[in-house]
């Protein structure tokens, strides 16, 4: 078709198809139109005739449709080198999916667009900006997802695959993403249960610059010790008048202050006396350190 004279007539198409709830045969004609946009060198607007497809698709309940729309609006951007702009579709399609209560199909948009960001992170530095700003909004709303699916190590996992796509933007100073990040992996972990998964992630965090002098390492050592030591009301003493709930997102911070004193135990549960503190983790790198000189 003549593409110049078709596209506006299959946006004006959607348009009405939508306006009676013929959701399918407006889908199709914002796919048509987005296939128009794009022959006419407009991928701007072809995403965004994507988008709207996805929504129709969705509103008839057509989920694996919606969701493949949205994997077509990421690769449309990618196709121009826009890839946090990609990555930030694909964050649109998971929560509209995730409003349908469609988790496997908003993990996998979720999974692509980290995948995605992660990959140009590591190749281009100078994009940094603007991947950090749109990580921030995946990661934390892709831990927020886990949780409220109650797949508490798998946010904290996470939590640390932020925590290293920070750690490797040489241009930005994420230390503090970096310590806040670490806090709610050993967070997470405890509230499932993972104690040995809660230890090793702080035994981890020596190694993060600036961490062991944070207020995130006084809070982490303050929880690991009332665990350690099985005293719950120095826990709840912890979470509630600590300042540690200042440093959570809401949804990890409510997991902690609904720990109650009948669900401590496993709350505590591989969390032992091999406990390092802040002083001894101190101590060790001191030490390791010298040995580094002697070599």
């Amino acid at each position: 078709p003549d593409w110049d004279q078709a596209t506006p007539m299959f946006e004006e198409a959607a348009k009405v198809f939508l306006r009676y709830k013929q959701f399918k045969d407006a889908q199709y004609s914002y796919e048509r139109a987005s296939e128009g946009q794009q022959r006419l060198g407009s991928e701007l607007h072809a995403v965004k005739h994507l988008e709207a497809a996805a929504e129709c698709a969705c509103k008839d309940k057509r989920h694996d449709d919606a969701c493949n729309l949205y994997r077509a609006a990421y690769e449309t951007f990618a196709g121009i080198g826009k890839i946090a702009m990609g990555a930030a579709a694909l964050s649109r399609g998971a929560k509209l999916l995730s409003e349908e209560g469609k988790t496997e199909l908003v993990k996998s948009l979720y999974e692509m667009a980290l995948e995605a960001i992660e990959d140009e992170g590591g190749v281009d530095s100078s994009s940094a900006g603007s991947l950090v700003v749109t990580s921030q909004d995946l990661f934390g709303s892709y831990t927020k997802l886990l949780v409220e699916a109650k797949l508490f190590q798998d946010a904290a996992r996470n939590e640390l695959r932020y925590a290293a796509f920070v750690n490797s933007l040489s241009s930005f100073n994420g230390t503090r993403s970096l310590c806040r990040a670490y806090l709610q992996a050993i967070v997470l972990n405890l509230v499932a249960g993972g104690g040995q998964e809660a230890l090793a992630t702080w035994n981890d965090c020596f190694e993060v610059e600036g961490f062991m002098s944070s207020k995130t390492a006084s809070y982490a050592q303050d929880l690991l010790d009332a665990c350690r030591t099985g005293d719950y009301k120095h826990f709840m003493d912890c979470v509630q008048n600590g300042g540690v709930l200042y440093e959570l997102d809401n949804s990890i911070a409510r997991l902690l202050k609904k720990v109650s004193e009948a669900t401590f135990d496993q709350v505590a549960s591989g969390v032992g006396a091999q406990t390092l503190t802040v002083d001894q983790l101190a101590q060790q790198g001191a030490g390791g350190a010298e040995e580094e000189d002697l070599c």
